[in-house]
């Protein structure tokens, strides 16, 4: 009975891990490149997430950004009040595309992206927006993020453990083979 236990472990534990990847979302941060043409007090930054942003709109006027929907589906961002001189700044608020947006559907991660262990562009893509009169082109990244994805750390670490054992494994082996060489190699002349 033990030896049956032993043998059905690796299978739970690798259904339990696998099932707690799928239910997490994928491992992506959006870049943003730039804003063209700059538009003073409007700040874009990318966040964790592959359609995530990070708006400040400190203009006075409504920030608009349109989807990729026929005809384009306008989504408004207020200004944020300005701040009194004695209270801090307000903080970006968070913005996610959902909807008819170029990052709407990413590929998902390959084992590749996951073995190297490496930031890699997923994809590229820019959306329209406006500042009151003022139209403008954000240009943004989607990266996906190792230092999110777990199952990319535990290859990582099995990277480094397969190697310490092979090497490890060559040390120990070595003086061995080196001391028996004689009885190795005469065995196979007098064969």
């Amino acid at each position: 009975m033990k030896r049956l236990a032993v043998v059905f472990a690796p299978l739970c534990a690798s259904l339990v891990f696998s099932a707690s990847a799928l239910a997490e979302d994928q491992p992506f941060k959006t870049v943003v490149d730039g804003i063209v043409p700059k538009t003073p007090g409007l700040t874009i930054n990318g966040s964790a997430g592959g359609c995530d942003l990070m708006l400040q709109n400190q203009t006075g006027q409504d920030v608009i950004l349109f989807d990729l929907s026929k005809p384009p589906k306008p989504f408004r961002f207020a200004p944020q009040p300005a701040p009194t001189k004695s209270a801090t700044p307000r903080p970006p608020i968070p913005v996610h595309l959902a909807g008819a947006w170029p990052c709407a559907s990413l590929p998902a991660v390959t084992e590749d992206q996951r073995w190297n262990h490496a930031e890699s562009t997923v994809g590229s893509w820019t959306l329209n927006g406006a500042v009151g009169a003022l139209s403008f082109r954000l240009s943004a990244r989607t990266v996906y993020d190792p230092t999110t994805d777990p199952p990319a750390e535990w290859t990582f670490y099995l990277r480094l453990g397969a190697g310490a054992l092979a090497v490890g494994g060559l040390l120990i082996a070595a003086p061995y083979l080196f001391k028996r060489r004689r009885e190795i190699l005469g065995g196979k002349k007098a064969a």
